[in-house]
């Protein structure tokens, strides 16, 4: 599947190419993987079997994963399946459910009239901050939080492997956990987004790789 980039989607957070190292997959589970009792994690919670969420601090940064788990022994390990989220990355994924909410509803319509719409491209898609993008295809009842890249000389984007796939009940249940999240933390509100530390100042938009990861604003 690939995708056109989208000119008008807003996206997120400053700081973009430290969270991108520290925001890398962890490796599969592992026995010298890092288990949820790390000390760093200031916020975790489960939303599903074997999918939580996770806020954390890492040299400074605070970080926000909605990942997937996998048990070994009595300990539940991270795997690659997720995505990783600054503040302002989270504050553009809120700012977005109800629209999200909204396809989802239109994608259920759809589907009872047999109605396809997409042409293989997704129904919706959008982006979040860097190369992650949520997105919704016409094939499964799915919300994707996922990260993409643009192959050299093309035009188009392809999502990677890096990502997860949140059923709609998974999803429903990942939103009472975000609420609880900032229910805790409630600075996560207060976070700012990257296209708002710009000032108007186009050409800072565009050599931002949190603002343009593909070199103009997605």
């Amino acid at each position: 599947m690939s995708r056109t980039v989208n000119h008008n989607a807003k996206v997120a957070s400053p700081k973009m190419e430290a969270c991108e190292t520290v925001c890398e997959p962890v490796s599969p589970a592992a026995p010298e993987s890092t288990p949820t009792t790390s000390k760093k994690e200031v916020f975790d919670a489960s939303f599903w079997p074997g999918r939580r969420l996770v806020l954390s601090n890492f040299d400074g940064q605070t970080l926000i994963h909605i990942r997937e788990y996998v048990s070994m022994g009595n300990k539940e390990y991270p795997t690659k399946k997720g995505a990783c989220f600054t503040p302002g990355r989270l504050s553009v994924l809120r700012g977005k459910i109800d629209e999200i909410d909204m396809m989802l509803l239109q994608q259920e319509v759809n589907a009872s009239y047999n109605v396809t719409v997409g042409g293989g491209e997704p129904l919706y898609m959008s982006h979040l901050g860097a190369g992650i993008f949520a997105s919704i295809s016409e094939k499964y009842h799915d919300v994707s939080l996922r990260r993409h890249w643009m192959p050299e000389g093309q035009q188009t984007i392809i999502p990677t492997r890096n990502g997860i796939y949140l059923p709609v009940n998974q999803w429903a249940a990942l939103k009472f956990k975000l609420d609880e999240l900032i229910a805790t933390h409630p600075g996560l509100i207060d976070a700012v987004e990257c296209i708002n530390t710009h000032e108007g100042n186009q050409m800072g938009m565009v050599e931002c790789r949190e603002c343009a990861p593909f070199g103009w604003i997605v």
